[in-house]
Formats: C-alpha cells, structure tokens, sequence
C-alpha cells in the first residue's frame, strides 16, 4: 500500500509554523545557558539540507536530562500563552517518555495516536538524554527493561496501539489481542500511566555508573546507535538550517552514522518517510496570508 503524501502546501505551512516554534525553543534555551542538540532528520536536513529535508515534516532536538527538567521548568513562564509544554508529568493521558514543545490553538494527530486523549497540536520533539553503563551489557539490560516500561505504559493508556507494518494476518490479530488484554489486566490490577512513568524513570535516571560519560535517549528502540560522549560531543556547534542555524554535536558523523549509515546521501524514494497526520488544523495560522 502506498504511503500518503503531504499536499506541498500543507506541509511547507507545518515546516513554517514549526520553525517558528523551534526558534523560540532555541530563545528559551539561549536565555537558560540550556544546551540542546538536533537529532534525526533535523541534523541530517542541516547537514545535507541547509534547513528541512524536503520531505521531512518534524523537527527533534535533544537535551541531557538535567537541562530537559530545566527547560520544562521554565519555558512556561517563558511562553506559556503561545505554547504547550507537555510530557508524562504534565499530561496524564500522554503516552510517551519525551516531551513535545505545542503551537496553542493547533492540532497534529498522528495515526500512531489516534487514541491517545491528550491535547496534541504542531509540536517539535524534545528528548531527554539519560546516563548509560560504559558496560555493553549493562546498558543493553537497561535499555531493554526501560523500552519495555515505556511499552507498559502505552499500554496503560491505549488498549489499540498502532502495530509494526511487518505485522498482518493471524500475527498482526494475536498481537492486536495481546495489547487489548494487557490493557483491561493494567486497570484490573490499578498499573496507573502515572506507576509506570515513574517506573520508567526510577530506571532511565539511575545509572549503575555513576562515572560513565556515556548518555543515551532510552525512550528510543535503537538508542543505543544514537549514544553520546559528552567529552566527544559538547560544545555543539552550530549549522545553517532554514533562516538560522541549529545546534549539532560536534561530533556528529559518529553520532549518526550508526543509525543511519550514509546520511549524507539521498534515499531511495520508497524510504522517504514522514509523520503524516491523520489530521491538521492550523488555528489562528489560517488566518495569516
């Protein structure tokens, strides 16, 4: 089945209006002293790009956690009538282990949330960086249980989550049961989104080595391709992105490239792939010319 596609309207409007979003997120942060770096497709569309790849449609920027509880404490007396600051503490009814920066008065649903009751509009990501064992096996033993609180957690919410697309037929239905019962057994049992949040970070914020300089977004399945030396990768620097630049580690080959292996060139076409939202209302932005 072909995946949908943006009207080139539409999504230059959502890279508009998420610009401007991320233009303030990096004033609060300039103001804060709060170090931030982009991630994903927003350092790859700086790094090849000079701004948004051409089909991207989202923007992710990541802080080490003591900078992201910083941030999440202060950008709401920063710009609290113009925006949003959401995550697991903040919004009951949300379902994921990083936070988002919201336009007010816009809506962005994605079809992977569908279900998810919380008041989601035009957002950037915002990823807390979390420390993590210089031991392989350590740190895959905490990855691995606190990607399966996360799922726990999702779980405590929604009872449909979106499955893998590599799931069909009588896999896809067992999985599909699987979730539902799991769902209904959490509110049996009073397994709270609140419970497992804070499960989620009694592990993610208590590294076994205290030492180690290496930082990880456990929220992420591959995570641990996307690691961090805080030696290697501070101060950032900075690269054109748009009409202003954004923040990368400065070591940002050895960042990316396990993830993403030859980043620099451009995918086949079947594999350029974006958040299409199942629906988009751009509030007051409809006014504007």
């Amino acid at each position: 089945m072909d995946e949908k596609q943006y009207d080139e309207a539409i999504l230059k409007k959502l890279k508009q209006v998420e610009l401007t979003i991320l233009k303030d997120f990096i004033r609060i942060c300039n103001k804060y002293d709060l170090p931030y770096f982009a991630t994903g497709g927003t350092a790859i569309g700086a790094l090849r790009h000079q701004g948004f790849i051409p089909w991207d449609d989202d923007i992710d920027v990541c802080m080490l956690r003591a900078d992201y509880d910083r941030f999440m404490e202060v950008a709401p007396k920063e710009l609290g009538d113009q925006y949003i600051f959401m995550d697991a503490h903040t919004e009951t009814s949300y379902p994921l282990m990083f936070g988002k920066m919201i336009k007010r008065g816009t809506r962005f649903i994605e079809d992977a949330y569908q279900q998810a009751n919380y008041p989601l509009g035009i957002f950037i990501d915002i990823f807390p960086y979390d420390k993590a064992p210089e031991d392989e096996k350590l740190r895959r033993k905490w990855q691995k249980k606190t990607w399966q609180i996360g799922r726990m957690h999702v779980l405590a919410l929604i009872p449909d989550p979106k499955l893998p697309d590599q799931l069909s037929g009588i896999k896809k239905g067992i999985a599909s049961f699987g979730c539902r019962f799991l769902h209904y057994l959490f509110k049996l049992i009073r397994l709270t989104p609140a419970k497992t949040y804070r499960k989620y970070l009694q592990w993610a914020t208590t590294c076994p080595e205290p030492d180690s300089d290496l930082y990880i977004d456990y929220s992420y399945l591959t995570g641990e391709n996307l690691m961090i030396r805080t030696r290697e990768a501070f101060p950032v620097i900075e690269i054109p992105f748009e009409d202003i630049t954004v923040s990368v580690v400065r070591n940002y080959d050895a960042f990316l490239r396990p993830e993403y292996g030859d980043y620099m060139s451009l995918p086949p076409e079947g594999q350029r792939h974006n958040h299409y939202a199942a629906f988009i209302d751009f509030g007051e932005e409809n006014d504007q010319p």
